[in-house]
């Protein structure tokens, strides 16, 4: 069975470019630009992993982070939160509430790709 991934991020080029690259992947890939629809895709989908930015419309991502973990069915999906923001506060809160991963922006995709597969080894 294909992984799937929820991407949500309001940079509709990032968006646009982690769609492409894990639908090269294998991945059937969702996404959304704000953080309410992310949401009730996260819960519609149940995604393997979600990757979510911080700072975007209508929801922020630590939001995001305490929603998606307070559903018992999405309790084992991947939570990687992605941000330009590199302020330690914000990385051990969004860790605090349940994110698994916190990547700082700029990233490569091949190593955003490593870090999942690595955890999808592990709970293996």
């Amino acid at each position: 069975m294909r992984r799937s991934v929820l991407i949500i991020d309001n940079d509709r080029e990032i968006v646009d470019l982690l769609s492409f690259f894990f639908e090269e992947h294998g991945y059937v890939v969702d996404t959304a630009v704000d953080g309410h629809t992310g949401v009730a895709l996260a819960h519609l989908r149940r995604p393997d992993v979600i990757i979510c930015d911080i700072i975007m419309d209508r929801m922020h991502g630590f939001e995001v982070i305490q929603k998606v973990r307070s559903r018992p069915e999405l309790a084992g999906t991947l939570l990687i939160i992605v941000s330009a923001k590199a302020y330690k506060p914000d990385m051990d809160r969004a860790r605090a509430l349940g994110a698994d991963h916190f990547v700082v922006k700029p990233f490569r995709c091949d190593d955003l790709l490593k870090l999942i597969e690595a955890d999808a080894a592990i709970a293996s």
